[in-house]
């Protein structure tokens, strides 16, 4: 009788149970490592959070800081808004010049009332020189919103 079959297939049944052994004992090997590794992880992210403690304490304080300052521009741009609301209700023959020689100006007034605040000085000046004048025609004003109190006034 021949026994190269037979030590075929104990051969494969040697090396089959060799390469299973191999995987179950690499198997526990890997998980081994794995846990060590997660562990070392969960500290070195511990570590990591109180180092960043500091700092993350500091950028919540600024973000206050900024929050705060918004809230005074919005406060600051709400507050230009009513003044200039007050001084275009003040200043009605000074807005009916401003429509008749300037409307593209008079439009962005009407819808930015905290313009006039910036608009009445430069008009001011605008309004003394005496060639500006002629050119925009305000001498002929003599009328019930006589303009010509600005350059008197000024």
């Amino acid at each position: 009788m021949d026994t190269t079959p037979i030590l075929i297939v104990l051969a494969t049944l040697l090396s089959l149970g060799f390469t299973v052994f191999m995987s179950l004992r690499g198997r526990r090997t890997t998980r081994i490592v794995l846990d060590k590794l997660g562990k070392q992880l969960e500290q070195g992210i511990k570590d990591i959070n109180v180092q960043l403690e500091p700092i993350i304490n500091a950028n919540s304080r600024a973000m206050g800081a900024i929050s705060s300052l918004s809230d005074e521009t919005k406060m600051d741009k709400a507050l230009e808004r009513r003044i200039g609301q007050d001084m275009m209700g003040q200043n009605e023959d000074v807005l009916e010049m401003i429509r008749m020689a300037f409307p593209k100006v008079a439009e962005y007034v009407d819808e930015h009332p905290e313009a006039i605040t910036k608009l009445l000085p430069r008009l001011n000046t605008l309004i003394s020189d005496p060639e500006a004048r002629k050119r925009l025609s305000l001498d002929g004003f003599n009328t019930k919103s006589d303009v010509s109190r600005i350059w008197r006034e000024g």
